[in-house]
C-alpha cells in the first residue's frame, strides 16, 4: 500500500457537451432529491429506547435516502425505504467478510469491499473512493488499502439501469466494470467507476456509476510481465496488479479496465492510472470499513451532516482500542466485537442526556443538540462509552459530590469510563453526560 500522494489543486469541472441530454439517465450531487423514486434495501422498524446513555440512528449507508446522501458527498445509490425485488435482494444478499483483528484472505474479492469504501470516502467529504485489496496487521488490526478521490474528480455520479449494464450482478466485479465503461464510452462519461450500490426507480433496478474526468486518468496498455499476468476474472488480483503498477510508476491509484489482449506476442491488460493529486490512499481498519455498512441511522431524526460526523467519531473510537493501555484485553475484544454488530443509531430530545444505549443492545440514541456542540473529543467519549454498554459492561450511579474523575471508585473506575481514557487521556466531567449514565436497564 502507498502512503499519502502529493497534494496538488482538485480538479474544477467543467460543464460537460452532454449535461442537457436528457436521453442519458443520471442524477446529480445537486438535483437529487428523496422524491426521485429511490428505495433501498433492509428497512427496519423502529424500535423504542431501552436503556438511558445514548442515541440512536439509522444508517444512510443501508438505505439511501439519496437527500440525505446528497448532504454529505455520500455519492450512493439504494438508501430508502422499500424493499426490492428479488433479483436486486440477490446481488445485495452477499454475505460479508470476516474482518478485525484476525486477517481475512488477501484473495478475497467482493463488491462488500467498494460500497464500504466509496460510503467511507463520503464521510470524508471525497467525490468517490475504492479499496485497492491490499490488507495488512501492523499490530492494531487488520488495515486495508483505500484510495479516495478528491472533489472535483467525478465528472457524473449516475442512475443507470441495470438493463443497460447487462443485468450484471453486483457480484460479478470485472464484468461490472467492463459494461459501466462500455456505458460510459457509448454516452461520451468518462471513465467509469462503479459505486456497486444499487436503488429502484419505479420498478426498475438501477446501478449507481461514478464517471471520472477523462484528464484525471491516463490510459495504459500494461505488459503482463510488468504485473504478474493476473487472472482477468479475479477481481482481487486485478485491483492489487493494478495499484502495484500505479504506485511503482508514481501514480495515486490504479483501476483495471478488465481487459486483456495479445499485442505483437505480449499479452497486456488495460488500466487507468489516476494522474498525481488526484487522490489520497490511506490504510484504514476494515473495522471501521465494514461500519460504513453495519451501522445505521434514522434518517426522520438524523440529519446527513450529524451522520457523517458521527460515523467519523465512531471511527476515532475504534483507531484507540488497540493501543489504549485503560482496558483490559478482554474489555477490548468485547468492544471490537460490539463494533461489529449492526447497530443503530436514532437521535432523542431528551432533556439532561447526551446519549443512551441498553446493555447489550443494538441501538444508540443520540441528542445531537445537547452533545455535537461540545466537540469532538466528547462526542467521541460518549459513543465508545455507550458501545461499552453495548458490550455489555455497566456503572453504578455517579453520586454527586463523592464520585470525581480519576479517584479509583466503583463509577469513573468502571469499564464504559476508563474507556473515555482511550480518546484523550481524561475523563468527562460534564453533568449532561453524567445524568445520561444512571440509572441503566440490564
Amino acid at each position: 500500500m502507498t502512503g499519502p500522494v502529493r497534494r496538488e489543486p482538485s480538479l474544477r469541472p467543467a460543464k460537460s457537451p452532454w449535461a442537457d441530454d436528457p436521453e442519458i439517465p443520471r442524477f446529480s450531487y445537486l438535483t437529487l432529491r428523496a422524491t426521485d423514486g429511490w428505495t433501498g434495501l433492509n428497512p427496519v422498524p423502529p424500535r423504542p429506547p431501552i436503556h438511558r446513555k445514548v442515541s440512536t440512528v439509522r444508517s444512510m449507508m443501508k438505505r439511501l435516502s439519496l437527500g440525505v446522501c446528497i448532504s454529505t458527498s455520500m455519492a450512493l445509490l439504494g438508501c430508502g425505504g422499500e424493499m426490492m425485488d428479488a433479483d436486486a435482494m440477490a446481488d445485495m444478499a452477499l454475505p460479508e467478510e470476516a474482518v478485525g483483528t484476525t486477517a481475512s484472505a488477501v484473495e478475497t474479492a467482493s463488491d462488500f469491499r467498494f460500497r464500504t469504501a466509496n460510503r467511507y470516502a463520503g464521510i470524508h467529504g471525497y467525490a468517490a473512493g475504492y479499496g485497492n485489496f491490499h490488507e495488512a496487521n501492523y499490530g492494531a488490526g487488520v488495515v486495508r488499502g483505500t484510495i479516495l478521490l478528491k472533489p472535483g474528480t467525478v465528472a457524473h455520479y449516475l442512475a443507470v439501469p441495470r438493463s443497460s449494464l447487462g443485468n450484471t450482478a453486483l457480484s460479478n466485479i470485472p464484468e461490472l466494470f467492463r459494461r459501466a465503461q462500455d456505458y460510459g464510452n457509448a454516452h461520451g462519461l468518462g471513465i467509469a467507476l462503479p459505486s456497486f450500490e444499487q436503488g429502484l426507480n419505479g420498478s426498475v433496478v438501477e446501478y449507481g456509476v461514478h464517471f471520472l474526468h477523462p484528464s484525471v486518468v491516463e490510459f495504459r496498455d500494461v505488459p503482463g510481465w510488468a504485473i504478474g499476468y493476473p487472472d482477468v476474472t479475479d477481481a482481487g488480483a486485478m485491483m492489487r496488479a493494478a495499484s502495484d503498477y500505479a504506485s511503482s510508476n508514481g501514480f495515486a491509484g490504479g483501476l483495471p479496465t478488465f481487459h486483456s489482449a495479445i499485442y505483437s506476442g505480449t499479452r497486456v491488460y488495460g488500466m487507468h492510472l489516476i494522474r498525481p493529486g488526484y487522490a489520497d490512499s490511506r490504510d484504514v481498519l476494515a473495522d471501521v470499513l465494514a461500519m460504513q455498512d453495519r451501522f445505521s441511522s434514522d434518517t426522520a431524526t438524523v440529519t446527513g451532516d450529524n451522520w457523517a460526523r458521527t460515523l467519523r467519531r465512531h471511527e476515532a473510537a475504534q483507531d484507540s482500542i488497540q493501543t489504549c493501555t485503560h482496558l483490559t484485553t478482554l474489555e477490548k475484544s468485547a468492544l471490537r466485537s460490539a463494533y461489529r454488530k449492526a447497530i443503530r443509531h436514532t437521535g432523542t430530545n431528551e432533556a439532561g442526556i447526551n446519549a443512551r444505549a441498553e446493555l447489550g443492545g443494538d441501538d444508540v440514541w443520540i441528542n445531537f443538540g445537547v452533545l455535537f456542540p461540545q466537540g469532538d473529543t466528547e462526542i467521541a467519549q460518549t459513543l465508545i462509552h455507550e458501545m461499552m454498554h453495548i458490550a455489555g459492561y455497566s456503572h453504578p450511579d455517579r453520586r454527586n459530590g463523592i464520585d470525581t474523575p480519576y479517584d479509583g471508585g466503583p463509577y469513573y473506575n468502571s469499564a464504559p469510563l476508563r474507556a473515555e481514557l482511550c480518546i484523550a487521556g481524561f475523563q468527562s466531567i460534564h453533568s449532561t453526560r453524567e445524568s445520561s449514565r444512571e440509572p441503566q436497564t440490564r
